[in-house]
């Protein structure tokens, strides 16, 4: 028992504590393995790809946003993968297209979801980089060529841009999703310096199409791609100057929606591809490190919250440590009740209780796995759409 209790206590805090503010610490102080001077004399042809389903209010702003990135038109070339959309974004689109000979719809008729969708669109996709997007993130201006740039270096085959939320004093749950990204853009700093990224962020990413990976439409490109690519030894970086823009969601009801679908996905490639998480023979060991820090213990919070919580309770009275444990328990539940009564007046208090949502909303996403209740495709979260 106390072998559970010691295992499971050093893997939360290396991976909440340790390891994050290594990487923390590894993005001041070590040099960028980044290129900034290439980023005016590489200009490929680029396919943009937007996997979009039912999403006629933003589709109109997100393509005038593609539109107006600052890289030659004769060189950009957009594709709209509609999985079935039955409101008025393929009308949206195509009335574009009419205007701009370079915007292309594919209409995808039964829905197979975002990955489906994707694994469509680069069968007619031209460009020798493929640049992906969500139809709510928008991009700054110069992102495109600033990613672009960065895939000169022939070790790097994939590019991750910097995702920022605008919407952190609209409620308690985008203040907290907006800070959980913060931290998660600073580790991903660190990541891409040490080695690489163990994972994307959806709305803002690029890679060479020659590396292309037919990933199975129930998962996603955000973990399965820089995973894939890394066993092949081929890098995944961060370019902090990147920038893209979008809302979070607003309200508890979305954001476990939205992270139980992720999590059923996420356990179902989990499960069925363990050597990619557990295996440290076929990557970089660098890699590897970061892949079981950042990724496999991650996934195994909510059990290793389980085994540390009824072992402290066992072990109580063996001794000063368990029962400091056990106490800190019962302080961070406190907190996190204080918290979610507190929250108009104290946002920062919210931040407990949005952790129990998080490993909550991974328990759900588990049961779903175990169940057989996943499914390739999306729901659109209402309060990301403003």
């Amino acid at each position: 028992m106390r072998m559970i209790f010691y295992a499971s206590l050093f893997l939360i805090l290396w991976h909440n504590v340790v390891y994050g503010l290594l990487l923390i610490l590894i993005s001041f102080i070590k040099e960028n393995r980044i290129s900034n001077n290439l980023q005016n004399n590489y200009l490929p042809y680029v396919s943009m790809i937007v996997a979009v389903h039912n999403e006629e209010q933003v589709i109109e702003n997100k393509i005038k946003n593609i539109i107006d990135l600052e890289y030659p038109k004769d060189k950009l070339e957009i594709i709209f993968a509609s999985d079935n959309s039955t409101d008025k974004t393929n009308k949206i689109i195509s009335e574009f297209a009419k205007q701009y000979k370079n915007i292309k719809l594919i209409n995808i008729q039964k829905r197979g979801g975002k990955v489906n969708a994707y694994n469509t669109a680069f069968k007619y996709a031209s460009g020798e980089i493929l640049a992906f997007s969500d139809a709510n993130t928008i991009w700054e201006k110069s992102s495109l060529k600033k990613l672009v740039a960065q895939l000169q270096d022939k070790d790097v085959s994939c590019v991750c841009g910097h995702l920022i939320y605008t919407n952190t004093d609209e409620s308690e749950i985008a203040y907290s999703e907006g800070v959980y990204w913060k931290i998660e853009n600073m580790t991903k700093e660190g990541e891409s310096k040490f080695y690489s990224l163990t994972a994307l962020n959806g709305g803002i990413y690029a890679l060479k199409k020659k590396d292309y990976i037919m990933i199975e439409p129930l998962y996603s490109h955000d973990l399965c791609m820089p995973l894939f690519l890394g066993v092949q030894r081929k890098r995944t970086i961060f370019v902090k100057n990147a920038l893209a823009f979008e809302r979070s969601g607003t309200t508890s009801e979305d954001e476990i929606k939205r992270k139980r679908r992720m999590f059923g996905r996420i356990y179902s490639f989990f499960f069925r591809h363990i050597s990619l998480f557990i295996n440290p023979f076929i990557y970089d060991f660098r890699f590897f490190l970061s892949v079981f820090s950042r990724r496999t213990i991650r996934y195994l919070l909510p059990f290793e919250h389980l085994l540390l919580f009824i072992s402290t309770i066992i072990l109580a009275k063996s001794g000063l440590i368990f029962e400091m444990v056990l106490y800190g328990h019962i302080l961070f539940i406190a907190l996190a009740v204080q918290g979610y009564f507190l929250k108009r007046k104290i946002k920062l208090l919210f931040l407990p209780y949005y952790y129990i949502l998080f490993l909550q909303s991974m328990l759900l996403g588990f049961f779903d796995f175990i169940t057989g209740r996943i499914k390739p495709y999306w729901d659109v979260a209402k309060t990301t759409r403003g």
